[in-house]
């Protein structure tokens, strides 16, 4: 039985488009910065692997890059609607890659009132895909992996880490570079959607 459901953030709950678009484009006007699609290949190989792949795109050319604009993130608008129906059923948590203050901006969006638990990398000093994070989350809902639910837009850090430790996991197709997740072909999900509002049909909703 399913007890609590896990959320990322990250162009799964909050769309970073224009955010990581920002950066990039400010990484360019460097002087020091390699022609548009040298970088971009770049920032594409770094989205494999880590979670701050613009910053270590510019950081492998020694480019300057600015710090992340948070004021440019937006809430997915289905989001709202999926976490109301889910919140009256079951438990939700935060499971997160994030920057400090990740969870007062939630709080300022709307978001907040839908979680009884964030576990942010910030905050604890570890970020997925460590497996830690997630023990952690399962460990202040107090239930068992079988009985928890990961959902998340990345194979690598949301859906493989939470599935080797015993968790369901939902993958949703989005994000800034959907194309180049389908490398992790090794990785599947239980349940996959094309968008949010697909969630709640999982669970019988």
């Amino acid at each position: 039985m399913i007890k609590y459901i896990f959320f990322d953030l990250g162009s799964t709950l909050i769309d970073e488009t224009e955010c990581v678009r920002a950066r990039i484009e400010a990484a360019l006007r460097d002087p020091g910065a390699p022609p548009r699609e040298e970088f971009m290949k770049k920032v594409r190989e770094c989205a494999k692997t880590s979670w701050q792949y613009v910053k270590d795109a510019a950081d492998s050319f020694k480019i300057a890059v600015p710090k992340w604009d948070s004021s440019l993130e937006r809430v997915y608008p289905e989001a709202f609607g999926v976490l109301e129906k889910l919140s009256g059923k079951y438990s939700l948590g935060v499971i997160a890659n994030q920057s400090l203050g990740a969870g007062k901006r939630m709080e300022e969006r709307g978001l907040g009132k839908y979680f009884g638990i964030l576990v942010l990398s910030a905050e604890e000093g570890v970020a997925k895909p460590d497996p830690e994070i997630f023990y952690r989350a399962l460990a202040r809902a107090g239930c068992k992996p079988e009985e928890a639910v990961m959902i998340g837009d990345r194979l690598d850090n949301d859906i493989l880490p939470a599935s080797q430790i015993g968790m369901k996991t939902v993958w949703v197709k989005q994000g800034s570079f959907i194309s180049e997740k389908k490398g992790f072909t090794r990785i599947i999900p239980d349940f996959t959607v094309d968008n949010l509002s697909e969630i709640p049909e999982i669970f019988g909703m």
